[in-house]
């Protein structure tokens, strides 16, 4: 009896001690399969009163804005020098998206967009209100881009941009000048009608597979950030045509868009995202309702077709004029 007892009392503290350590292991870090972060492209949502015939899916590559291109509304007052202040900060604001070459020649045969600015008020005054000198900067203006003679966008109503700047009278020599007001009121309202051509760039996170061996593998190597070594050991398989686990197929595609964003330069980063677009094609092929697949597919066609579309264009587009500026021979 008393042995039995003993048993008994040992079996007990076996379950205890087992529980214990089960709940000690629960409460400890749980390892998920999780992804690789990447960046994508997307359409921006901000408008703002610009309303386009065409979504734009191919990107602006180049745009014209001259001295020509601004137009002065009946009663605005514009000068010469207030159009070229203008063009010129309009260029400038092109020129900060990185993804739209300002021209600064109109082509003749309407091959580029060419953005349009009708002013209706375009002023910077300063008056003193007591101890204070205030300083007031106004743009408003419409905006249209025009290719081929045809409008392609236009702001519904014309953009209106107001800036103050209030200054103590001891320091006079702070008050902003005329040329600062004029480019920082003309920079804000082209800067809102411009980023809306332009896609956003975010960050998300592509999950990975883990059904099947080799999915299992490359999924471990992508969320331990080991993106080439994920590609490497899956290569041999899903680069066979015939190969027909859609999951892996789709981890190598995980694998090398995480690459492209580790390159240093554009064409590198569009080679590597042209091929894992093809494995999320073939991935989706194969599953055709799995959302991840279908979403990264998507993801990547958009991001080819406008940022890194718009740049192969400019090359392209480079390439022509250095042909026009060499000399010929007779």
């Amino acid at each position: 009896m008393t042995a039995r007892l003993g048993l008994r009392r040992w079996g007990l503290l076996f379950v205890v001690l087992f529980a214990a350590a089960q709940l000690i292991g629960c409460a400890g870090p749980e390892v998920a399969s999780h992804g690789a972060m990447v960046s994508v492209y997307k359409p921006n949502p901000n408008k703002e009163g610009l309303a386009c015939q065409s979504g734009g899916e191919e990107g602006i590559a180049f745009m014209y804005v001259g001295n020509d291109t601004v137009n002065a509304v009946s009663g605005s007052g514009l000068s010469a020098s207030d159009k070229e202040v203008i063009a010129q900060h309009s260029r400038a604001v092109i020129g900060e998206t990185k993804l739209i070459s300002p021209l600064t020649m109109r082509e003749t045969e309407g091959e580029y967009p060419v953005l349009t600015i009708s002013v209706q008020q375009f002023s910077s005054n300063t008056t003193r209100e007591g101890d204070r000198y205030v300083t007031k900067g106004v743009f408003y203006a419409g905006f249209s881009i025009r290719q081929g003679g045809a409008i392609e966008c236009s702001t519904a109503a014309p953009m209106l941009v107001e800036k103050r700047w209030d200054t103590p009278v001891h320091k006079k020599d702070s008050i902003p000048s005329d040329l600062k007001v004029k480019e920082t009121v003309v920079k804000e309202a082209v800067r809102r009608v411009v980023r809306q051509l332009v896609p956003v760039k975010s960050e998300v996170l592509r999950p990975v597979k883990t059904s099947g061996d080799l999915a299992s593998k490359t999924a471990s190597m992508i969320n331990g950030e080991n993106c080439a070594g994920a590609y490497e050991i899956s290569a041999n398989y899903v680069d066979n045509p015939a190969y027909k686990d859609a999951d892996a197929i789709y981890n190598a595609g995980v694998a090398v868009e995480c690459i492209a964003w580790g390159e240093n330069d554009m064409a590198g980063q569009a080679r590597e995202l042209d091929k894992a677009l093809k494995y999320y094609k073939r991935a989706a092929a194969l599953k055709p309702s799995d959302q991840d697949m279908n979403k990264a597919a998507s993801d990547v066609s958009y991001t080819l077709k406008t940022a890194f579309s718009s740049l192969k264009r400019q090359g392209k587009t480079r390439e022509n004029f250095d042909k026009l500026k060499a000399p010929g021979s007779f």
